[in-house]
């Protein structure tokens, strides 16, 4: 009688532990489902946030780009003593479009981990940008 007592407390340990583990299989799987679910979703946040900023920073630099066409002819206006100056200053100008325009190259293959370094940069880059068009636009009203 001890004996089937012992085998019945062991078969029913066993289907317990059995069914436990089946229960925690399932739950773990479910989790790690969730888990793929969010990362994925994440994934497509950054590149909905990736899109959107390349989009707005493509049209910046076509703004930027008109801007430039209309400084290229007020340059033409400037006095001779300084057209030089302005000239030089108007290929700075180009130069830094066309490092900016690199940089928004770059952002394109952009990973999570380098985005903010690669947004920051290229924000900074329109600053400074917009800063030295500003300083030959008052150059060449006051040449």
């Amino acid at each position: 009688m001890k004996n089937f007592r012992f085998i019945t407390l062991i078969t029913l340990l066993t289907l317990t532990v059995a069914a436990c583990s089946e229960k925690t299989k399932t739950e773990t799987e479910r989790m790690g489902e969730q888990i793929e679910s969010t990362a994925e979703a994440v994934g497509n946040d950054f590149e909905t946030t990736k899109n959107e900023f390349i989009a707005e920073a493509e049209n910046e630099i076509e703004d930027i780009n008109e801007k430039i066409d209309e400084l290229d002819e007020k340059v033409d206006s400037a006095s001779e003593e300084s057209k030089d100056e302005v000239r030089e200053a108007m290929d700075d100008l180009k130069e830094q479009k066309e490092e900016l325009n690199d940089e928004l190259s770059e952002l394109e293959d952009a990973t999570q981990e380098n985005w903010e370094r690669l947004t920051a940069s290229i924000e900074d880059g329109f600053d400074d940008l917009e800063k030295s068009y500003n300083s030959l636009i008052n150059d060449i009203e006051t040449s």
